[in-house]
């Protein structure tokens, strides 16, 4: 059968192309089995003619959707552009995961996918092929022609990560990913993340499936997969991208014992604060660590704590970047700004703890309320969703779509455009201005402008 994957990644921050993980692992098993795959990427601004194109030229039989929130307006809009659909249509992501009755506001939606999608893909595809019954598939709601939607059960997760194909990068001009992101290979071992954030989806996701939720592939299958791209692939740094990358102390401790005697490509990992020791700072740097980044998100422990689920103390934050610092590390931060009941004078406090940390660099963004997410409920419980910002297209967590008066709009702005100059002005001017820029009302053109000399651009202000 002949599978196309849709990867919407309109509207988005930045300039770097990205790699999505979950449709290169699905591709992956597909060709494993005999069927063949096409992705059509929608990068940039919204423009369904290519997409029309390629349906055109490739035929498919099967079209599938890749959903996350920020995207499901996009997605909407496509199925409703094009109309008639010719392909068996499925649609799968976080979104649909966490909220499967959207199959309901999708009608061109034949199904939606709950949870992992390798085999029940599979299964979808050999029964087209076979001339088989689709509706009993575990983990697909399917849509009968009358109309009515089958719930089939969901299975468990995967326990063996390792019984999967590497993932397809030849799907992609995987290449161009990793040139436009500073010569930057990215991977992920792992699934599932053990912590409860508000803001995330992560705490839905664990309860959808049976089984066990964090799961890494083995270490050497994971350097096996490294080999693989750096040989096939000009490459400088590798991105290891798990949320939890340290969760698992044992997986941990043979990856950075492992890894050096095989490469010497820098890496760069995601850490929690509360997991930064000089153990596990030592086993970094033999392991050739370039950057660590760490989400803060807010600096206020007592809101961070009660309202976003992550109880960790500032202390513990500032002596997790001081340690990153002493060995050398790059260090990166993620902050928030937006949330429900934050105000001016609790956004002050992550100003504080940002200032105080200096890190090498950070994304700041403007919280998004993702339905079916503990805070995304919350806000619309206590409707603080403006229905009239939700329909206006803008860049993703560059704007909000709440009506808080204790933390007006224009407020929040403000203070996202600002952060950067708040925290950097009285250590480095020279950093404090490039950000200044980046997250102005005028940050997102320029940033596509200055696409030729970025390289430079990030030197200058992160020294990277």
């Amino acid at each position: 059968m002949k599978v196309l994957f849709v990867y919407t990644d309109i509207n988005v921050r930045g300039g770097a192309l990205s790699y999505q993980f979950g449709i290169g692992q699905l591709s992956a098993v597909l060709k494993k089995y005999g069927h063949v795959t096409r992705l059509h990427h929608m990068f940039g601004k919204y423009d369904v003619e290519p997409l029309r194109k390629t349906l055109e030229e490739y035929q498919p039989d099967i079209v599938g959707f890749h959903i996350v929130y920020p995207q499901y307006r996009f997605v909407k809009k496509i199925l409703s552009d094009l109309k008639s659909w010719k392909a068996f249509t499925l649609a799968g992501g976080a979104h649909p995961t966490v909220l499967p009755e959207c199959i309901e506001d999708m009608p061109e939606i034949e199904a939606i996918c709950i949870g992992e999608g390798e085999y029940p893909l599979l299964d979808l595809a050999n029964a087209l092929r076979d001339g088989t019954p689709t509706d009993t598939i575990q983990s697909l709601w399917v849509r009968l022609k009358d109309g009515t939607i089958v719930r089939n059960p969901v299975r468990p997760f995967i326990r063996n990560l390792d019984e999967l194909p590497f993932m397809d990068r030849e799907i992609c001009d995987y290449q161009a990913i990793i040139d436009s992101d500073f010569k930057t290979a990215t991977f992920q071992f792992g699934r599932g993340c053990p912590f409860d954030c508000t803001y995330c989806s992560n705490h839905i996701i664990r309860c959808r499936q049976e089984g066990g939720y964090v799961r890494f592939r083995s270490v050497d299958s994971c350097l096996e997969e490294i080999r693989q791209v750096v040989t096939k692939y000009d490459v400088k740094y590798l991105y290891l991208n798990d949320d939890t990358f340290m969760v698992k102390k044992a997986w941990f401790q043979e990856f950075c014992d492992k890894y050096p005697k095989q490469f010497s490509l820098p890496i760069l990992v995601n850490a929690r604060p509360e997991q930064i020791n000089d153990d596990v700072c030592r086993r970094l740097a033999a392991a050739h660590c370039q950057r660590v980044t760490m989400g803060v998100e807010h600096g206020n422990e007592k809101y961070r704590a009660e309202v976003l689920h992550r109880k960790m103390t500032n202390e513990s934050i500032v002596r997790a970047f001081a340690l990153c610092k002493k060995y050398g590390f790059k260090t990166k931060a993620h902050q928030l700004v937006g949330l429900p009941y934050e105000t001016p004078e609790l956004h002050r406090d992550t100003i504080k703890i940002t200032a105080d940390i200096q890190p090498d660099s950070f994304n700041l963004h403007i919280f998004e309320p993702y339905p079916g997410t503990y805070l995304g409920d919350i806000c619309k419980q206590e409707k603080l969703i403006d229905p009239e910002r939700e329909k206006i297209e803008f860049v993703g967590q560059t704007d909000t779509v709440l009506n808080m008066p204790q933390f007006p709009r224009e407020e929040i702005l403000r203070c996202f455009r600002r952060f950067a100059w708040r925290v950097y002005k009285r250590e480095s001017i020279l950093k404090a201005i490039p950000y200044y820029v980046y997250y102005s009302r005028w940050g997102e053109p320029l940033i596509r402008l200055l696409q030729p000399i970025k390289r430079f651009v990030r030197k200058f202000a992160m020294g990277v």
